[in-house]
């Protein structure tokens, strides 16, 4: 039986650990970029980074995303240090434009980023990709992306062991990277089945990291609007197609003020009707100032990427994904019942 960190090896080929060895060594500014709406691995893995570097002596590191994030990720260690885009974007836009170094984290292509992608064309820093989302398009010096393991941030776990570092993985480290694992594996309810993640969990752990005091600062952070949303989009909003075996939610910006929404209120209310026997493919839409953002996910072989990718400008994993649509909520909806019979063949 092969020792988990041989499980991504072909990921981190000696060539290009040695030459990431030696361009962290030589950068004087770095900026570590994630993707709009960033979640829990967004920012987890982000930190994680920053803290390594920051270990690794470099003068200068700044963390940046595009727009605002949860609330209930704004205690993750170092979270102080994010800068947002939409905040300020000529002092951003300055900083990163000075950059010798960038690292793209969590996602691999730049319309991810919004407005934000204009400052990286033809940028001439150093570039630097690291991401398990599958078909990365963004044009970097070095990429590191495998879609096997559960999370960016387990990926960025073995680049630091890779790199001879990981006596540097300290509890702030730490508690960002097991951040990042458990937001996207739902609590290691899915996309968690690979020896790898459960080492580097346990590896995380032995760290000095409080599981629990995690999971209750992002699970247990809520306010009491958001828990009287998400009792009304169960209520009110949830329909089901059970010819389909699918259900989808959606949520306006007049129910969005209703309930004082804020950013990452809805934040799991894509998987809601999966506690429903029978449902094996669900959709969320929620209405932005100029388009309906839509989040996908499936059990089995339903392959939700393929569908955001084709009909709603997106894409992401297997039984993850999310897109966007310009028309009005009404039709994004009916476009999306369609496309149910297309896929009736994938379901169990």
């Amino acid at each position: 039986m092969s020792s988990p960190e041989k499980a991504y090896s072909s990921v981190f080929p000696e060539a290009s650990v040695k030459t990431l060895r030696q361009i962290i060594e030589k950068s004087r500014r770095a900026g570590i970029v994630t993707h709009y709406d960033a979640d829990g691995d967004a920012i987890g893995s982000s930190l994680a980074l920053y803290h390594y570097l920051k270990a690794k002596e470099l003068p200068e590191i700044r963390v940046f995303t595009p727009n605002p994030y949860p609330a209930f990720l704004q205690w993750l260690p170092g979270h102080e240090v994010v800068f947002l885009y939409e905040d300020d974007k000529e002092l951003t836009g300055r900083y990163l434009s000075s950059c010798d170094l960038l690292v793209f984290v969590d996602f691999n292509t730049l319309p991810r980023l919004k407005k934000m992608m204009s400052v990286f064309e033809n940028h001439p820093a150093f570039k630097v990709l690291i991401d398990h989302h599958p078909e990365p398009d963004i044009k970097a010096n070095l990429v590191f992306s495998d879609t096997r393991p559960s999370s960016t941030s387990e990926l960025i776990f073995y680049l630091i062991s890779k790199l001879g570092d990981g006596r540097l993985i300290d509890k702030p480290t730490a508690e960002n990277l097991f951040t990042g694992i458990m937001t996207d594996t739902g609590c290691f309810s899915f996309n968690s089945s690979q020896p790898a993640t459960w080492h580097a969990v346990g590896q995380l752990l032995q760290c000095g990291i409080d599981k629990n005091r995690i999971f209750s600062l992002v699970y247990e952070n809520y306010s009491d609007s958001r828990m009287r949303l998400m009792g009304y989009c169960l209520n009110e909003k949830m329909k089901i197609i059970p010819e389909y075996h699918a259900a989808y939610i959606s949520l306006t910006l007049q129910e969005q003020e209703q309930f004082n929404f804020i950013p990452g209120d809805s934040e799991g209310f894509v998987n809601l009707p999966f506690s429903i026997a029978g449902i094996q493919f669900t959709a969320f839409f929620i209405e932005k100032n100029d388009h309906i953002k839509i989040s996908l996910r499936s059990k089995g072989k339903i392959p939700v990427n393929r569908i955001a990718k084709e009909h709603f400008k997106g894409g992401g994993h297997q039984n993850a994904a999310g897109g966007e649509s310009e028309l009005p909520m009404p039709a994004a909806i009916e476009k999306f019942i369609s496309l149910l019979p297309q896929y009736e063949n994938w379901l169990q």
